[in-house]
């Protein structure tokens, strides 16, 4: 299941409950395609004034997942205007579902980079002369920083008791602090 709640917005398409499910088992297939999926972005647009026979419609997919973000989008203009809003739907989910495989196919072995959460703390040591330190994370563990880690603020302005942000990394010798600042 994705992580937020996809979006689908209708312009210039009045909302249908039949669209809306298709859509729905749709999703569904993409996040067993995609279970990193973070979250779903459709656009349905009929960019013409509504007529009765070949309207059009365009359907815009934006899949936020970890490393490049997948986009696709797909236009139909034929047959029945009830019938252009499905095939253009379920055009543009096979799309994805292709771009799906064919980036996992690319990636291959690759690794994303991932960043480390912003944590924060409170100083509980400092040596100022030695330029380190020691942050108490709020989850009540102890990381070492560096005054070269200091991203924002003067090292001279951080006293004992001074709440930091910061992301951790591991370092040979334990955990350490780095993209350090003063929590605001």
């Amino acid at each position: 299941m994705m992580q937020r709640e996809p979006i689908i917005s209708w312009r210039n398409v009045p909302r249908s409950e039949a669209v809306e499910e298709i859509i729905h088992k749709r999703i569904e297939a993409v996040e067993r395609f995609c279970p990193e999926a973070v979250g779903l972005r459709i656009t349905l647009d009929a960019p013409q004034k509504p007529r009765h026979a070949a309207r059009g419609f365009d359907v815009r997919l934006h899949l936020d997942v970890p490393g490049p973000d997948l986009d696709v989008a797909r236009i139909v203009r034929h047959g029945h205007a009830a019938d252009d809003i499905i095939l253009a739907v379920n055009a543009t989910f096979t799309a994805l579902e292709k771009r799906i495989k064919e980036t996992s196919r690319i990636m291959g072995g690759q690794e994303v980079k991932h960043h480390p959460v912003i944590l924060h703390g409170e100083i509980v040591e400092l040596e100022p002369e030695l330029g380190y330190g020691f942050v108490r994370a709020d989850d009540g563990r102890e990381v070492y920083f560096q005054k070269d880690g200091l991203v924002t603020g003067a090292w001279d302005d951080l006293a004992l008791g001074a709440r930091l942000r910061f992301r951790e990394q591991d370092g040979e010798k334990g955990p350490f602090a780095v993209d350090v600042a003063p929590a605001p």
